[in-house]
């Protein structure tokens, strides 16, 4: 490992010397020039599939992608926080949107990850020798930003957990595309709740549950506000899929710009399903992005690496036989777990979306 990490010291060196970012002449983007606003946005809960279909849209060969930037980026960068609250402002309209796309063109190595590809605009090599130096290091994530932000305008798409006010703001005040990816409630909470045993992922969103349903789901709010406390880790997060689904899903069916795409579907047509997102999008499914969805699919630790994705955890991959993880929580998820699960759902709009397509059972 020490071998390695000297041979990843050595490329940053050289690619800093031979493209002399730390002198004078400055890379960035010029903020003069009219910005390309060619924005669309992934969107789902934790644990539906995002990463993976992110990567697919990512593959394609014209498209600059960024990683949950406003997550990830929010609380360190002042550019990404000014955009969110533009996003939620009252204000914001279409004409912002050349300010979020040059907020986020930026190649930060918290939001610009394995697994890399080959690109038709200008991009230098190297990104999964340098990455690794990057994600804690502050010269080396400037010396990042500075290799790999794009000098042209491509267009720009970015994935979140989440966060669907933003969402919603962008698909009806922004008018951009956006793709919404949802996946049977079980297989999720199931997911999330593996993830937070091992510290892997967050469980904070349960301590404003409560505010959550009284805004949202007021209905519910009168069934559940008296127990909260008492329900299963389960049942509060199948409440909190409740909510967003409930929410994304009304967004993006009343509106052109708004296309949601099944999991479950996903993993059984793959390469039908992604051509149908491209479309969205405005582009084609090339054969770079079917060729990676083949590579993806085969669980190949040799791609993981090949990709770029050296330290990232296997609950986190986009390397995985789909079909395998998309079944994984009827092995894992007692029945007691289910049935309390779908009590919850089984009854509304956000679960009959996928069981009336008979993927959902």
């Amino acid at each position: 490992m020490t071998h390695y990490i000297l041979q990843l010291d050595f490329c940053f060196k050289a690619l800093i010397k031979n493209h002399d970012i730390l002198g004078n002449k400055s890379n960035n983007m010029n903020t003069n020039n009219r910005i390309n606003c060619q924005l669309g946005a992934i969107f789902g809960t934790g644990r539906s599939g995002t990463t993976w279909l992110g990567s697919i849209v990512s593959s394609h060969p014209e498209i600059s992608y960024r990683f949950e930037p406003f997550h990830r980026l929010q609380n360190a960068q002042a550019e990404i926080s000014q955009a969110v609250d533009l996003i939620r402002s009252d204000t914001f309209s279409p004409k912002d949107l050349s300010q979020i796309y040059h907020c986020l063109s930026p190649a930060y190595p918290e939001c610009e990850k394995p697994p890399f590809f080959a690109k038709k605009f200008p991009i230098r090599a190297g990104r999964k020798f340098t990455w690794p130096l990057s994600r804690n290091n502050s010269l080396g994530a400037y010396v990042f930003k500075r290799l790999y932000t794009p000098k042209e305008q491509p267009m720009l798409i970015f994935k979140e957990v989440d966060l669907v006010d933003i969402l919603i703001r962008l698909i009806i005040q922004g008018g951009i595309p956006i793709v919404y990816i949802v996946r049977h409630p079980c297989a999720v909470v199931s997911s999330i709740i593996r993830g937070q045993k091992n510290s892997l992922m967050p469980s904070a969103r349960r301590s404003v549950l409560g505010s959550l349903l009284a805004k949202h789901e007021p209905t519910l709010a009168k069934k559940y506000q008296p127990r909260l406390n008492s329900l299963k880790v389960c049942e509060q997060e199948a409440l909190l899929w409740l909510i967003d689904v409930g929410r994304a899903l009304r967004a993006c069916k009343n509106s052109a710009k708004g296309l949601v795409v099944i999991y479950e579907q996903l993993t059984q047509q793959p390469l039908v399903t992604s051509t149908k997102v491209f479309q969205h999008l405005g582009l084609d499914m090339t054969p770079e992005s079917a060729a990676f969805i083949e590579e993806s699919t085969n669980n190949s630790s040799s791609s993981r690496i090949k990709r770029g994705e050296v330290g990232i955890n296997s609950y986190f991959t986009v390397f995985r036989d789909p079909k395998i993880a998309r079944d994984r929580w009827k092995k894992e998820m007692s029945q007691e777990d289910r049935t309390r699960v779908m009590e919850i759902v089984q009854d509304s709009i956000a679960f009959s979306f996928g069981a009336e397509r008979g993927l959902w059972v």
